[in-house]
């Protein structure tokens, strides 16, 4: 099990081999990401960085991750500790490190900010250390 990311999500999203490196896997997601992913896709239609068939097709392969989306009662609090001991300013991150905190499993990022930053924390891997 893995908790994935809005910038790992997008990258398997575009990808048909990074969906295949996933298969098998149970991804899961707090509810940010569906906000976060939908808003990136929306955003590069509305920038014209891709067609509407361009992102009619990374909503598809989105949806086509089938990850699970996972609210448990204490993630506003673990993300809240997490972006105080990590030094971060805002929460959205330190959200999808709380989840793989609570689950007991790893985050899938392709954030590298995000890597160095939560790296002492173990929880932590990019698509090249799958």
């Amino acid at each position: 099990m893995l908790v994935i990311d809005s910038g790992a999500a997008l990258r398997a999203s575009a990808s048909a081999a990074a969906r295949r490196q996933l298969a098998g896997t149970t991804l899961i997601g707090p509810p940010l990401l569906w906000s976060e992913v939908l808003s990136a896709i929306h955003e590069a239609l509305w920038r014209r960085d891709v067609t509407r068939q361009a992102a009619d097709e990374l909503r598809a392969g989105f949806r086509d991750l089938e990850v699970q989306r996972r609210e448990p009662e204490a993630l506003g609090d673990r993300a809240w500790e997490l972006a105080d001991e990590l030094g971060l300013a805002k929460t959205y991150d330190a959200e999808f490190l709380a989840l793989a905190s609570l689950a007991g499993c790893r985050l899938l990022t392709t954030d590298g900010r995000l890597r160095r930053g939560a790296d002492r924390t173990g929880l932590v891997v990019s698509p090249d250390e799958l």
